[in-house]
């Protein structure tokens, strides 16, 4: 939470106070309308004395046939500083008295409505510089906001509420002209359409640098206070490792990543990672643990292990699947949306720690070890008592005490799992059970990938469990899908991040199994948001299906997750490798010509669509690639003294032989780039098979069906912490036609290292 700057008008109105409002206790009833709400945001304010509505068209019909303005607020049920406004104004009687007779009182939880919370949090920002939930905007009838702030202190609410009740009754037209303009503001700015740019070696060159500027080289991160770990940044920057970019950008994500995994934002003791760090240094976070901040930093872990070798991300990742699969998942398989920071009304109060604290839990030799490796002291770190961090990471305390790492972090790791046993004893943070569309689909394509890479199949295993439950339980009919699960009933209609990021996590689901089922699920999905939320004209995709009171709008930058844009782009980048469906491409191509002025103009702010761009013009990179519209997959594995490149050919199809019988074709080509302290020995192609194909009367050598090159290790330093980087050169070619010759950019990752 940001305290706003407040609108200058405001400092003039609060002298003047309205008539004597009707008081909250005189209504009849002590529940009020979202009681029934598919909200748990929304049900935590159902006992207010105030008069609330959810969003919709009664609230709307209502403003407008008495004249009154509404008051919005926008929040979340796990937001510290919602809880505060709550307690403070919103079960105030005179407070909810003033609201209930001057104002038509709206509650939106931003969650289960991203495009609400994204149009008033632009407003907020445009009229106060600043941001944060609660968002408090006021609107006139047509929903149009004329006057924002985020968390105000009951008195100064008071006023504020006053001041804007006796203005609209003694100034409505101004403000209405007012609200009008920066109404118009808004929909030009989510509606707008970028002038298309080309997407050259050099923009993203450009680029790299550009985000690399922002990195704080002593303490990780791209930002000052507070600290967000901008998951796009760290995932495009591991992407450009992983083709062989320069290393200083696998050092900036990797600095961040061990920043994160030492400080307070990462939970030291059940595993998983807070919201943000409000210091410099990852100390202290907000406490809340949100299920799309598991879900990106294990994709970035993984990735980082696998670039790396590096056991730490490796036990990083895992502790936060542990804790997800053990917390935020429900019996159905799908996963919970997040945890609360407060406990028993008080901010962190479930994860700090004092001595005494310890001493009781673990006795005094495995206590005194805590207060030592984690930073624990009398005074504390937080509101006397110790948020639990590592000022060295564990290989460098297994080195001071003499222990292998291995040795070192298995003794941690059993001493915090009793740590975790007894902290269970203590009453939790508020659990928001709803789930999420596209929240699961970012967990889906963690875990997959996870489970892949890490060769966990439980995490695979776990993913395909929660796609079946979104299938199941949220897909339409019709092929629509729902956004909202929560207490055994479905609410809001899908929005296009919705259908974004369940696609992506079932091409991830297809890339860790090899089931083609999961590709046509995914193949649906995304038919399913074009024909829904794509804007034939500009390229990109909406938001919502239909135009809303604030017109229909678009979300094109990064912000916590990656927008639905740059996650649509990924997708149909993916599939027009995947699927032998053309359009998939061509939608691709037009999208990126809509996003490409924004990367050009701020690589900073759309991050994850540069990954995305960059794949799609130059190539994936990764241990699995495809060919030929998903003729050709490729998968690179590190067998027993040797490398292995996989390669399934669909049936009717071929490649040609590493040595053709005739010079026009193309041969299968594989070669590699070893890093230092790797040695490998030729490649070893397998027989060919001899035929005489339809446009040939010549016999021809092919490779058909399962293939498997292979390349002897001849010498190998575990302790290089640079992947191979391969490059497979291919022709598939059917009795009919052949198509364009590609090469294939993979990675092995490197071998786990401490």
């Amino acid at each position: 939470m940001r305290r706003p700057l407040l609108w200058l008008f405001a400092l003039s109105l609060f002298i003047v106070i309205p008539d004597k409002p009707v008081m909250a206790s005189e209504k009849s009833s002590t529940m009020n309308r979202l009681a029934n709400e598919a909200s748990p945001y929304l049900r935590q304010h159902a006992e207010n004395p105030v008069d609330w509505y959810p969003w919709g068209e009664e609230a709307l019909a209502r403003a407008k046939a008495e004249n009154k303005p509404i008051f919005l607020s926008v929040g979340y049920s796990t937001c510290h500083w919602c809880h505060v406004m709550k307690r403070e104004s919103f079960e105030n009687e005179a407070i909810a008295a003033i609201l209930n007779t001057y104002f038509i009182a709206i509650k939106v939880d931003r969650e289960s409505r991203p495009d609400i919370d994204e149009i008033y949090m632009l407003a907020t920002q445009l009229l106060t510089k600043s941001g944060g939930w609660p968002n408090s905007v006021f609107l006139t009838p047509k929903g149009e906001p004329f006057y924002a702030g985020t968390y105000f202190p009951p008195d100064m609410f008071t006023k504020i509420l006053k001041a804007v009740a006796r203005e609209w009754k003694s100034n409505r037209p101004e403000l209405e002209q007012s609200a009008a303009r920066l109404a118009t503001i808004i929909r030009d700015y989510t509606q707008s359409v970028s002038k298309a740019a080309k997407l050259t070696p050099d923009v993203f060159t450009k680029a790299n640098e550009a985000i690399y500027q922002t990195h704080d080289e002593f303490l990780g991160g791209f930002s000052e206070a507070p600290k967000f770990p901008q998951e796009p940044v760290l995932l495009y920057l591991l992407h450009m490792a992983a083709k062989g970019g320069e290393a200083k950008y696998l050092d900036a994500a990797t600095l961040s990543l061990d920043a994160i995994a030492r400080g307070g934002i990462t939970d030291q003791v059940g595993g998983g990672f807070h919201r943000y760090s409000v210091d410099n240094a990852w100390l202290v976070p907000h406490f809340e643990k949100m299920l799309y901040n598991q879900a990106q930093l294990v994709r970035a872990y993984v990735q980082a292990h696998a670039l790396t070798g590096r056991r730490d991300f490796a036990r990083t990742a895992r502790h936060a699947i542990d804790y997800v699969l053990a917390d935020l998942r429900a019996p159905s398989g799908g996963f919970y949306s997040a945890r609360d920071a407060d406990s028993e009304e008080e901010e962190g109060k479930f994860y700090i720690w004092t001595k005494e604290q310890l001493t009781a839990a673990l006795g005094k030799a495995d206590a005194g070890f805590v207060v030592e490796v984690f930073g624990v002291t009398e005074t504390g770190n937080f509101e006397g008592a110790n948020i639990l961090h590592l000022e060295k990471s564990l290989a460098e305390w297994a080195r001071e005490k003499g222990m292998t790492t291995a040795q070192f972090v298995e003794k941690t790791d059993k001493i915090l799992s009793r740590l975790n046993l007894a902290r269970a004893g203590r009453i939790p943070p508020h659990r928001d059970e709803k789930i999420i569309t596209s929240w699961n689909g970012m967990m889906i394509t963690a875990l997959a990938e996870a489970g892949d890479i890490l060769n966990e199949k439980a995490y695979i295993m776990a993913a395909g469990k929660a796609a079946r439950m979104i299938w199941d339980k949220m897909h339409k009919g019709n092929g629509a899908l729902w956004r909202v699960y929560f207490d055994g009933g479905l609410s809001v209609d899908g929005q296009q991040e919705d259908y974004a990021y369940l696609a992506q996590g079932l091409i991830a689901l297809f890339d860790a199994t090899g089931d083609g089922e999961w590709l046509k699920k995914a193949e649906f999905v995304t038919a399913a948001m074009i024909e829904r939320f794509a804007d034939p004209k500009a390229g990109d995709f909406f938001m919502i299906e239909k135009t809303g009171k604030m017109g229909r709008p678009k979300l094109k930058n990064d912000g916590a997750t990656a927008s639905g844009n740059s996650v649509a782009l990924d997708v149909l980048g993916k599939l027009s490798r995947r699927s032998e469906n053309p359009d998939f491409d061509m939608r691709a191509r037009a999208l990126l010509a809509a996003l490409s002025g924004l990367l050009v103009a701020s690589p900073e702010g759309h991050a994850y669509a540069l990954r995305a761009a960059e794949a799609l013009l130059y190539g994936e990179a990764g241990p699995v690639q495809y060919a030929g519209n998903g003729v050709l997959r490729a998968r690179a594995v590190m067998g027993r003294k040797k490398v292995e490149i996989h390669i399934e050919v669909k049936e009717g199809w071929h490649i040609n032989a590493n040595k053709p019988l005739e010079p026009d074709f193309i041969p299968t080509k594989l070669n590699y780039e070893a890093p230092e302290g790797w040695k490998l020995g030729d490649v070893l192609y397998p027989k060919a098979v001899v035929r005489v194909l339809r446009f040939n009367d010549n016999p021809m050598a092919l490779y058909e069906g399962e293939v498997v090159l292979n390349m002897p290790v001849v010498e190998r330093d575990k302790s290089g912490a640079s992947p191979v980087h391969l490059k497979l050169q291919v022709q598939i070619c059917s009795d009919k036609i052949c198509l364009e010759p590609e090469t294939l950019s993979l990675y092995l990752p490197v071998p786990d290292r401490d």
